[in-house]
């Protein structure tokens, strides 16, 4: 294990007291939590492994053979539904020789078969056809432990999520989300939406850096001067493993100041704060998630190493919206808006990690209050230590 320079070791809980105190006194967090692969290695046993991970959403695998592929924590994985109308989730590796089963992004197909040596799985991950195995009858194949392995999976109002740790020890997935479903998924009727734009790409920053950005309002006025502007915010009471913010205003987020009055209309069914403003939410520890009330995107951080980190981004509306004869004229000027500020964002997570290596702890001011609870949410994983999920 690395030590720091005077001798302590990096999990030494004293090299944190700093951002354990109050917010008014506290220090951020050292540079090393940012760049030091011993410590991020210890984020992924603790925070990322436990946790349970967005996989994308439930309307966009649809109809039976619908099926998208995707990478969690360096895991290939594959979404599919089944000829029985469930969503699955499997590890995208054939039980033959290791290959991935399916490599285009999405599709449709009746089974499921590998290129190499055309082993073919049912749509539920039941191994049907092996050449190389022909002493075997089709209906035994299903029972020599050769299926694709199903990794476990849940479906919340139309978001899917994957648990990538021990399943002996995993938190149920209502338990890990608490009262984010009724205290935001459900009023902002997150159901309803259907993606209609997804990238994938890396940056050369920490992925917390990515995640303390969301969460604080002072550099909307400096970093997104021309595309958000100022926003205040209030923190909404939160259970489980989410913490977030929320922005009142008649007019929607997703549009540049002077164009709010010419998006779409707000989504059907939307109740209490959902009528009247956005949450930005974490869903911890990397899923950010932004529910307007009339369109929902996210960006997801998912880290690759200590310096480097796996950004998801996509931009989903509700059905009734995407069917609308106008939607192709007005969806631009979303599209414009939201890819702006994720650029603005993603410049400044890079630019900010140029200047980590030597820097000493800085402080927080009052509007980054929810970022020093984020940061100390943060040691209590990784180090253990009280629980600031309430304050």
């Amino acid at each position: 294990m690395r030590n720091l320079p005077d001798g302590k070791d990096i999990f030494d809980p004293a090299l944190y007291a700093g951002t354990r105190r109050p917010r008014a006194e506290a220090t951020t967090l050292p540079h090393w939590v940012y760049t030091d692969q011993t410590w991020f290695e210890r984020e992924m046993t603790n925070l990322f492994r436990p946790a349970w991970h967005f996989a994308g959403l439930a309307s966009s695998v649809p109809q039976p053979g619908d099926f998208r592929t995707l990478r969690l924590l360096d895991e290939p994985l594959l979404v599919v539904r089944g000829d029985d109308d469930r969503v699955r989730v499997f590890r995208n590796s054939c039980r033959h020789r290791g290959s991935l089963v399916v490599e285009e992004p999405s599709g449709n197909c009746r089974g499921l078969r590998c290129p190499y040596h055309s082993w073919t799985y049912s749509l539920e991950g039941v191994l049907k056809h092996a050449p190389g195995l022909d002493g075997h009858r089709r209906e035994e194949l299903a029972g020599l432990g050769r299926n694709l392995v199903q990794v476990p999976s849940g479906i919340r109002e139309g978001l899917i999520f994957v648990h990538l740790g021990d399943p002996a020890t995993a938190p149920t997935l209502d338990a890990y989300l608490g009262n984010y479903l009724s205290a935001v998924a459900v009023p902002h009727q997150t159901a309803q939406m259907v993606a209609v734009h997804e990238r994938e790409y890396v940056l050369d920053s920490n992925w917390k850096l990515y995640v303390e950005v969301d969460m604080e309002t002072l550099h909307t006025k400096h970093i997104h001067r021309g595309s958000i502007g100022e926003q205040p915010v209030t923190v909404p009471h939160s259970e489980g493993h989410w913490i977030g913010v929320y922005h009142a205003s008649e007019h929607t987020p997703a549009l540049h100041p002077g164009e709010r009055h010419t998006g779409f209309p707000h989504t059907k069914g939307l109740t209490g704060a959902a009528e009247h403003g956005a949450h930005f939410s974490i869903l911890l520890p990397g899923f950010f998630l932004v529910t307007a009330q009339d369109v929902m995107w996210w960006i997801h951080k998912i880290p690759d190493s200590a310096t480097r980190t796996r950004v998801r981004v996509g931009y989903s509306f509700p059905a009734s919206t995407v069917d609308r004869p106008d939607f192709d004229d007005v969806y631009p000027r979303y599209a414009k808006r939201l890819d702006q500020v994720v650029e603005e964002d993603d410049w400044i997570t890079e630019y900010q990690q140029k200047g980590l290596n030597a820097s000493p702890p800085g402080c927080y001011v009052p509007e980054e209050h929810v970022v020093h609870r984020l940061d100390n949410w943060i040691l209590d994983q990784v180090l253990g230590g009280r629980d600031v999920s309430h304050d």
